[in-house]
């Protein structure tokens, strides 16, 4: 009988040790926190990740949670003890406020065949608009109206507007000047001659920005020209 028990053993580690063996992907921080920045500013990150299994991990594919985050990862496989890097780039040109962006890298891990990897942070919008949207209300058909809106340019870098459109013809639009310094505010003078048989306008300004990263402003227009 003593005999018996130690052939069981063996065998029994003999059967359950290939079934153990696995790869292990362990990413050292999976939460990048970028702070606070300004809207138009790119933020770089780099992931480390190693395979701390005892079988070769094999990333499939990395996949973003939308196309303002890029990534790339350095190496596809890699042996036990292997390390390699996910290189990231959050664009944030499009985005205000708090921003969370997911990374997720697809492997054999069995026991996380989805790992997701997080960039997140504070986007400041780098130019403020007030207001952020004009309402003429009431307007008499053939008659100008006019109004202005303020911009401030809430960046450390200095900023050029391009040159300013209308989504109409019948709005207009006027700046004294394109040059547009850090902490420094334009006025934008907006003119509306609604057309007759128009009894509601809806256009935009459109204000584009030369700077880090080429953007537009957009301010919405409305009117109304009761009989």
């Amino acid at each position: 009988m003593r005999l018996i028990f130690p052939a069981i053993l063996a065998a029994l580690c003999l059967f359950v040790s290939p079934v153990l063996a696995a790869p292990n992907l362990v990413v050292e921080n999976p939460t990048f926190d970028f702070g606070e920045i300004f809207q138009g500013e790119q933020v770089p990150h780099v992931f480390s990740f190693s395979n701390t299994g005892n079988e070769t991990l094999s990333i499939d594919r990395v996949n973003s949670s939308c196309g303002c985050t890029a990534a790339l990862i350095s190496e596809k496989t890699l042996a036990p003890g292997g390390k390699g890097e996910v290189k990231v780039s959050f664009d944030s040109t499009r985005f205000r406020g708090q921003v969370t962006k997911t990374v997720y890298l697809y492997s054999n891990d069995p026991l996380q065949p989805v790992m997701q990897l997080f960039v997140k942070g504070n986007v400041r919008e780098s130019v403020t608009i007030d207001p952020v949207q004009v309402n003429f209300g009431p307007l008499v058909v053939g008659r100008t109206a006019q109004s202005t809106v303020r911009l401030r340019n809430q960046g450390n870098r200095p900023l050029v507007l391009g040159t300013p459109t209308t989504t109409a013809e019948e709005l207009t639009v006027s700046l004294p000047e394109r040059q547009f310094a850090a902490g420094s505010e334009l006025i934008v003078t907006l003119k509306l001659k609604p057309k007759p048989g128009q009894p509601r306008f809806s256009g935009y300004v459109l204000l584009p920005i030369e700077g880090d990263s080429a953007r537009e402003l957009r301010i919405p227009v409305y009117a109304s020209t009761p009989e």
